[in-house]
């Protein structure tokens, strides 16, 4: 398949998770201690979740940024019926028929119910480990259905690294993840820069597998959309804030922490952001660090922006005909896309004719970004080699 002459991968299409997944899968004594409450209207409704592991209970329909994504979401449903097919019966044919609307090729799959469900403080680490390790088995399952079209990201319980890096080395080593993902911000107020983390980024560095970064909102200390609860008029200013936020700060952390120093090999992926950002972020944490450098008590052997053109990825949104910025600023290979679906906020079915038709991107750089740059970190380039030697 190709859009339009373009082979497309989509770094982090969304699985649509049964509510009902840990109840038989989860083995005890978690199984008793998991607790996941959709909505009356399940899986025809956005949002409206409420979920227990332990003591810790989430709930995201309570703010007013959850509550507008649920109108917004009813009105996309009733808009595009392939969306609520999917959104309703989360089967791998069922996902096929959208990648071929769609134009996609190969989807990297990433959870939805999993970024609310991980995203609490104070989880026994044990238990998220489990409740992960049920999700990647599921993930797995569903990519048999097309093991050419469909991988996936190996969620992993940031709640211990140590539990991380072995469910990750499980997820790749046995059940073949094309690598590690996990909400931002980072759990429990710890920071990626941490060396709390280090254990989780030498096993990727070693596997030679990628870290991705999802915003997700709940139960954290470190919640900026906190700062809106109780407020007026807020709901659109945290959809427009938060993921940014996020995104900027793990680009930050990771790099003027000294991670990336310490982590030469280790890529990372910042998703569902866009990527006009970071031609100011990296513009900016360059200038600070020439400034304050010589007082901090550690070193860095590049600019801060080197980093990142070294190390790290960002995903383009379908729609973000500024892109070219970033590309203008000399970041077109380290940018990917994705369609999102099948959220809400996804623009299907016209994602890849919306990028295509952005007139300020070359096609150079949309081959680029669709195709050659996911290719070579998910390890899809030989694949793709063997089918233009083929004539295909």
């Amino acid at each position: 398949m190709a859009k339009h002459g373009f082979r497309v991968i989509d770094t982090e299409l969304h699985l649509e998770e049964p509510l009902d997944l840990f109840d038989t899968r989860l083995e005890e004594p978690y199984r008793s201690m998991t607790r996941v409450v959709g909505p009356p209207e399940g899986r025809n409704k956005d949002g409206g979740k409420r979920f227990s592991l332990g003591e810790r209970v989430g709930d995201n329909s309570v703010n007013e940024s959850a509550q507008l994504v649920q109108k917004q979401s009813a009105r996309r449903l009733r808009e595009e019926p392939l969306l609520l097919k999917a959104r309703t019966d989360c089967r791998p044919e069922v996902y096929l028929e959208g990648l071929d609307v769609e134009g996609v090729d190969v989807a990297i799959l990433m959870p939805t119910l999993m970024l609310g469900l991980s995203a609490m403080d104070d989880v026994d680490p044990l238990h998220m480990a489990a409740v992960c390790r049920v999700y990647n088995n599921w993930a797995h399952e569903f990519t048999r259905g097309a093991p050419d079209r469909f991988k996936f990201w190996a969620w992993v319980p940031r709640h211990d690294a140590n539990l991380a890096a072995q469910e990750a080395r499980r997820c790749v080593e046995e059940l073949g993840a094309v690598g590690a993902a996990m909400p931002s911000p980072a759990v429990n107020g710890e920071l990626l820069s941490s060396e709390f983390f280090y254990p989780l980024w030498t096993e990727l560095q070693r596997l030679r597998v990628p870290i991705g970064f999802h915003p997700s909102g709940g139960r954290l200390r470190d919640d900026v959309r906190a700062r809106y609860r109780g407020h007026r008029r807020t709901g659109v200013i945290q959809r427009t804030m938060a993921r940014q936020f996020y995104a900027s700060t793990a680009v930050a952390e990771l790099i003027l922490g000294g991670a990336l120093e310490d982590f030469p090999e280790l890529q990372v992926v910042v998703m569902e952001a866009g990527v006009s950002w970071l031609p100011w972020l990296l513009w900016w944490m360059d200038e600070q660090w020439e400034m304050f450098q010589p007082d901090v008590d550690y070193s860095l052997s590049l600019r801060p922006g080197e980093y990142f053109a070294r190390q790290c990825y960002a995903v383009v949104d379908c729609s973000e005909d500024i892109a070219r910025y970033a590309i203008d600023f000399g970041l077109a290979e380290r940018l990917l896309i994705s369609t999102d679906y099948p959220h809400h906020d996804s623009p299907f079915p016209n994602g890849m004719e919306m990028f295509l038709g952005h007139a300020g991107i070359s096609d150079e750089h949309k081959r680029m970004i669709l195709w050659d740059n996911g290719a070579r970190l998910f390890g899809l380039t030989a694949a793709r080699e063997m089918e233009v030697a083929a004539g295909r």
